[in-house]
């Protein structure tokens, strides 16, 4: 079972203590989310399609289930929009909104869900969702 605590300190008004740690290293997450923001940088397919924790739902101008690496990269162009693009680019990687659902990537309609899968605290970090519910009004 994963539950990831990022807000008890503040809740708290008290410093972090080991016991509000999320799972996983913060440095790990700020390395994928540069990787990440490379692979769209540099229209990487393969590096996005290797990273996704199938199946991944996609919201845009309609919802799709996005099932295997070659149904991904098939539809590459019509899933990574410039808004999309944009939003994913504009992220600081070292500021990402996390939460029991896992971390966005952009902000607005145009983003991209991480989480770690996997059980232990080393787990990578993989894409699960993403969100371009602009590219289509």
């Amino acid at each position: 079972m994963r539950i990831a605590i990022i807000t008890c300190a503040a809740l708290l008004g008290i410093v972090a203590s080991p016991m509000c740690a999320q799972k996983g290293d913060a440095s790990a997450k700020q390395k994928f989310v540069a990787a990440l923001q490379n692979a769209i940088r540099f229209d990487d397919k393969n590096w996005l399609a290797d990273n996704m924790s199938y199946p991944v739902n996609y919201f845009g101008k309609q919802k799709v289930v996005i099932r295997s690496k070659t149904s991904f990269i098939n539809n590459y162009a019509s899933s990574v929009t410039p808004k999309l693009r944009a939003s994913v680019l504009a992220q600081d990687p070292a500021n990402v909104f996390e939460n029991w659902q896992g971390a966005i990537i952009g902000g607005g309609k145009e983003n991209i869900w991480i989480t770690q899968v996997g059980d232990s605290d080393n787990a990578p970090y993989q894409i699960i969702t993403i969100n371009d519910a602009g590219s289509g009004k």
